[in-house]
């Protein structure tokens, strides 16, 4: 298996793979496939686009239609019950497909994201390795990496889910600490039609048109200082693939809260996640902003009473996974304690804790599999 997969799931003909494929030829990568998860909306087209692109390049280029995961997960129905039809969630299964495969390292890719020119591979292969970076902090302990975006009439914007009373001026400020770290995480940004929350787009068009040069192409978090991610031109180093899971309740913002999460882990272990490069250019699909709108308000709201759970536990554990099985267990207890929240969100917040642990529970014989852990 390939050391490094890009993962993808569609609902058209994945024709940005041309442009990823040229990306990884022109910078020389040997060492990487692609994996396309199909849905009931992927175009027929989808297999035979994915053969000829293949045999194209000379890169590995592997389309899974639903009959095919049925087939290669047919051991792991338990898993493949955690995705419905139909959901960008899908990707989730490619990356637990490609751990189990042996790779090191997972790109997921949205199909509206096309490539640079900067080197796509050569920037997400900081994941999972130690490398000197400056590390940026602030006195709120939350920064707001769009602010490392030039917007092309200069306004001021958050990337989605950010919690809501953290959206200060100072989110922007940064002292920087430079130190060799361990990097987990690696998102770039998105140019274009970043990702947004609905409420921001609704109430002015935002357009990226190029990245500061008071920032370094790749810079991280000191440990303690956070930021959400999404899902898309987004790198995970094999040891987290496991752990990433976005639970369906919390709806169009989960993958938002599971990045909380992940910032949780990586302040644990003294691990970074970065930002920047590469970056990539969004072309999005059409959405119904009003409809996104009322999708994401419960959590909106929700938001900084599930970091404020996160920020309060303690963990213990040596493993990505052992802990992140600790947090939810804590998180758990800890939410039992706060009479405060209302009813809407603390139902949002219960069920995500409880279906992140029905997930781990699936996916902890896969793990020790792929560990030798015979716990």
């Amino acid at each position: 298996m390939s050391k490094t997969t890009v993962i993808i799931t569609t609902i058209n003909v994945p024709t940005f793979i041309d442009g990823l494929c040229d990306n990884i030829l022109e910078y020389k990568h040997s060492d990487v496939n692609i994996l396309v998860i199909g849905d009931k909306k992927t175009p027929l087209e989808t297999g035979p686009y994915c053969q000829k692109a293949e045999k194209k390049y000379g890169i590995e280029v592997e389309y899974l239609s639903i009959e095919d995961q049925l087939d290669i997960l047919a051991k792991h129905a338990d898993l493949l019950e955690l995705f419905p039809y139909n959901t960008p969630d899908r990707t989730i299964l490619g990356g637990m497909l490609s751990y189990m495969r042996g790779s090191q390292r997972i790109i997921a890719v949205d199909d509206d994201n096309y490539t640079t020119a900067q080197d796509f591979i050569g920037f997400h292969s900081v994941v999972g390795t130690e490398r000197k970076l400056k590390l940026i902090s602030n006195e709120l302990q939350w920064f707001n990496v769009h602010s490392t975006l030039i917007e092309q009439n200069n306004i001021p914007f958050y990337p989605r889910g950010y919690p809501w009373k953290q959206r200060k001026p100072e989110a922007s400020r940064k002292a920087v600490t430079e130190r060799t770290v361990r990097v987990v995480v690696n998102q770039g940004l998105v140019l274009g039609d970043p990702d947004i929350d609905a409420i921001s787009r609704l109430f002015w068009p935002i357009t990226a048109v190029g990245m500061s040069s008071d920032f370094d192409s790749q810079f991280g978090l000191l440990p303690g200082t956070w930021s959400p991610f999404n899902y898309q031109n987004t790198a995970l180093a094999r040891d987290l693939i496991p752990c990433y899971y976005r639970p369906l309740s919390t709806q169009r913002n989960a993958d938002i809260w599971t990045a909380y999460v992940f910032n949780k882990l990586a302040q644990h272990f003294g691990d970074v996640l970065t930002f920047g490069q590469p970056l990539v250019k969004q072309i999005r699909n059409e959405h119904d902003l009003w409809d996104d709108l009322d999708i994401e308000l419960i959590n909106n709201r929700a938001t900084d009473h599930f970091v404020s759970l996160l920020r309060k536990v303690d963990l213990s554990k040596n493993g990505y996974f052992e802990a992140l099985r600790e947090l939810l267990s804590q998180c758990q207890g800890e939410l039992q304690k706060v009479r405060t929240i209302p009813s809407a969100e603390r139902d949002m917040i219960q069920k995500f804790f409880v279906e992140y642990d029905k997930w781990c529970k699936v996916v902890d014989p896969i793990v020790q599999a792929q560990t030798g852990d015979a716990r």
